[in-house]
């Protein structure tokens, strides 16, 4: 159980734990004990997805295949297609537009092109144009290049959150990683020093709060996300976390190494200057007219402490003081 100042205050602190009303012992844990609990019994990497919850991976590649995949931002893509002066060519691409239309999307998700055992209709179009060479120059011809440029931008900036991150973990040689994370790797950085390098000098930007100041301003300003209060911190819902500059992204991933998972609660908070983030969750967020705070959980960057608070029993929970749709993209 993890503990809560107003809980621990209710009981006395009893040698390493407290002794409740009834007279029995408990043992309350801050996140970051629970973490480390887990992970100097079981000599693994223990990931938090939520207060007093982790995930513990028995192998590493599926580990690092769900890290992979919690820094990627998924989008809906428009398919912007163009279509053939020639007719002939216009006719055999119409007559297999489930394979072509199937290879673009799986492009536009990795932001490059993908590999044989990637694309499921791999062996049909090598049939179709003699080569795997040739199937993304002859599928390209009939889309939009600017919007697979677009998914290539976004791929590179989910890559460097996960490589800035990562160097909370154990470090793996390259032939350890998974094969789609090795071909990432050639494709965006050429090289896994490369891509650490990056990693590592977006994480120690976070340090920088005049950087975190001017990427928040610009996530505001510029990509309408949330509200920024006088420079002073940027709150917007958890949902538009991808879509913020990936300093922000790595600035609020830190917070998460010792809380858990951003969608497990409803804003977040960054503070610009004090390095600090506050993650909220309140009753029915989207649905309430007025909804009100039931858990708030500060993360202390500098000093690695976690602290929750919960607005329930005694305490009047606060309602949301600005109007919901404030915290969205406006």
């Amino acid at each position: 159980m993890l503990g809560y100042q107003a809980r621990r205050e209710q009981f006395a602190q009893y040698q390493g734990g407290f002794r409740t009303q009834r007279n029995t012992f408990q043992k309350y844990f801050a996140q970051d004990e629970f973490r480390d609990y887990l992970e100097s019994t079981l000599k693994r990497h223990a990931i938090p997805i939520a207060p007093g919850i982790c995930l513990v991976f028995r192998h590493q590649v599926d580990e690092q295949l769900f890290l992979l995949a919690r820094q990627q931002v998924r989008w809906e893509w428009r398919l912007l297609r163009r279509n053939p002066n020639d007719e002939a060519i216009s006719a055999l691409v119409e007559d297999h537009r489930e394979q072509v239309d199937a290879y673009w999307l799986k492009a536009l998700e990795l932001g490059r092109p993908p590999a044989p055992e990637e694309c499921p209709e791999a062996q049909s179009l090598i049939r179709l144009v003699g080569s795997w060479r040739r199937v993304d120059e002859w599928v390209c011809r009939f889309f939009s290049p600017e919007e697979l440029e677009a998914a290539a931008i976004g791929r590179q900036e989910d890559l460097l959150v996960y490589f800035a991150l990562a160097h909370f973990g154990k470090r793996l040689s390259y032939g350890e990683l998974p094969d789609r994370l090795q071909r990432d790797v050639q494709f965006f950085f050429g090289s896994i020093t490369k891509a650490r390098n990056a990693g590592k000098r977006a994480l120690f930007a976070v340090g920088d709060s005049a950087r975190v100041e001017e990427a928040a301003v610009f996530c505001h300003e510029e990509l309408g996300i949330g509200l920024l209060a006088e420079r002073h911190d940027l709150t917007f819902h958890q949902s538009l976390l991808g879509e913020c500059l990936p300093l922000i992204r790595i600035y609020v991933g830190c917070a998460l190494q010792l809380f858990g998972d951003a969608g497990s609660v409803d804003l977040i908070k960054v503070h610009l200057q004090s390095g600090k983030v506050t993650f909220m969750v309140y009753d029915d967020f989207d649905g309430e007219e007025t909804p009100h705070l039931v858990e708030r959980i500060k993360v202390d960057l500098p000093r690695l402490r976690v602290d929750f608070f919960d607005y329930v029993d005694e305490y009047a929970p606060q309602p949301l003081e600005e109007k919901r749709e404030s915290y969205y993209l406006h």
